[in-house]
């Protein structure tokens, strides 16, 4: 019979699987395909593949505020500018569905902000949980980098110019946030006295879930702890229709600076341009509908009396809503 032919020559150069026989694997049509891609609407097209390149893309970029692909640096470079202000968006939406148990009551309310303070072990020693530091992180280089682009990029325009309107909205809501904290996060709550509620033991009430009863417990075994009584606060500064006003008016303004600014970042999200429209769109039903749920909590208050609580035995004499 024939002669089988003699296998190649190995060696240490010799690949262990020749299968491309020798040659590079050509990316350009690939590249050219993906171009092709994001000049329509991707892989996924309508409002469903809008909603799902945004959610990626802002997740990205949130992803890259966390694991930082450069040294810091303060410059007029807009990419700070944009991550930190998805960042503080997120938190925003976070603090937006937090406070929505002002809703249920003082127990939950006011279990709520415990919740936060039983975190103060992960911020190194200070009086704040480490999500609270990256925010203020965040929100300082939002500030500096923002005043800065303004400094280089604006300052010689007119305000009728429109090109100031960020930096104006800016401003305004950095004060509001000023005065905000010092109300709230730094409120008198000792005038009140303790709050007591009974605090899940993994931090979330898991059998609460169903009412949404999160951050309390009626569990008897589980001995009462006094703290801050934030809900009386919100009522009390609420009630008065002064700053429930200046509260909605400072809500307002940041719907108009979150559209305008959204408007900016849509393009650099890496969204199919068939699909930018839609994402400006979305962005502005979320920006909105968030405003509109902060704009709920003086409403709230103006419109209701304090509730008691459910558990009006563990409490004070006196308390509010008592």
């Amino acid at each position: 019979g024939a002669a089988v032919a003699a296998a190649p020559a190995g060696g240490a150069a010799a690949p262990l699987l020749d299968k491309g026989h020798g040659k590079a694997r050509d990316w350009t049509k690939h590249e050219k395909n993906r171009k092709m891609r994001m000049e329509g609407e991707g892989k996924i097209g309508g409002w469903l593949g809008a909603l799902c390149y945004m959610v990626l893309g802002f997740m990205k970029e949130i992803l890259f505020t966390i694991v930082p692909q450069k040294n810091v640096v303060l410059t007029n470079d807009r990419i700070g500018l944009t991550r930190s202000a998805m960042f503080l968006f997120i938190f925003i939406i976070i603090h937006a569905v937090g406070n929505l148990h002002v809703f249920l009551g003082p127990d939950d309310f006011n279990g709520y902000g415990y919740f936060y303070v039983r975190l103060y072990w992960t911020g190194f020693g200070l009086q704040a949980n480490i999500v609270e530091e990256y925010i203020l992180l965040a929100a300082l280089l939002h500030v500096f980098v923002a005043l800065k682009r303004t400094w280089d990029i604006s300052i010689n325009y007119t305000v009728a110019s429109g090109k100031l309107n960020l930096a104006i909205s800016g401003i305004t809501l950095l004060t509001f946030m000023t005065i905000h904290l010092f109300q709230f996060r730094f409120g008198d709550t000792e005038q009140f006295g303790p709050y007591f509620v009974r605090p899940p033991p993994y931090y979330i009430n898991f059998w609460g879930i169903p009412s949404l009863n999160l951050f309390w417990t009626d569990d008897t075994s589980v001995p009462p702890v006094g703290v801050r009584d934030i809900y009386a606060l919100e009522f009390q500064i609420f009630q008065n229709k002064l700053w429930s006003y200046f509260y909605i008016a400072a809500v307002v303004v940041f719907m108009i600076h979150y559209c305008i600014g959204w408007k900016k970042v849509t393009p650099v999200l890496g969204v199919p341009k068939g699909h930018i429209k839609r994402v400006e769109i979305i962005g502005y039903i979320i920006g909105i509908a968030m405003g509109l749920v902060y704009i709920s909590f003086p409403l709230y208050v103006m419109a209701t009396k304090p509730f008691a609580g459910y558990e009006v035995e563990i409490q004070n004499a006196g308390r509010v809503g008592a």
